[in-house]
């Protein structure tokens, strides 16, 4: 999982690109949306390449020179895997947290009472590599399932409750 997170950032226009750009986020940021210009798959044999090339096992290694094909399945599961865990640690935070980057999660004096014993520090505690997968995720809703489109930080349920 390390390399792959490590591989995400060394490439974040690549995995931009294979988490699907958002159009919105693009204009936001004030760039132009990256768009695939080869199939998913070929990124995903980048990613296998960066984790299996160099894994600990001289077996592993040998055997993905001879099948690299055969590695992307692996990665794509992990993916999964770790989208998985990702927004069940979302899901303690709700709508209200989601779409906040960590260090504004982490600031705001009003989210940490909201979040009162689901700290973040909780939440990475729990889920290591949150943090780096919030940065990639956060705001797409096909890997962030929680997220809402309303303003990040707002609490709906709260306010609804004081009328």
């Amino acid at each position: 999982t390390a390399r792959l997170i490590s591989w995400c950032k060394t490439y974040p226009d690549s995995c931009i690109k294979l988490f699907s750009d958002s159009h919105q986020e693009a204009v936001n940021e004030g760039r132009r949306r990256q768009q695939m210009s080869a199939q998913k798959e070929v990124y995903f044999q980048q990613v296998a390449d960066a984790v299996f090339t160099h894994d600990h096992d001289p077996h592993i290694r040998q055997l993905y020179a001879q099948y690299p094909s055969v590695f992307v399945k692996p990665i794509k599961s992990r993916f999964q895997s770790l989208r998985k865990k990702y927004n069940d640690a979302n899901k303690t935070l709700g709508t209200t947290g989601t779409g906040l980057t960590a260090m504004e999660l982490r600031e705001n004096p009003e989210m940490k009472r909201l979040l009162g014993e689901c700290s973040l520090d909780k939440i990475v505690d729990a889920f290591p590599w949150w943090e780096e997968l919030h940065g990639f995720w956060r705001t797409n809703p096909s890997y962030n399932t929680v997220y809402s489109t309303a303003d990040p930080g707002q609490d709906f349920a709260t306010e609804a409750q004081q009328y």
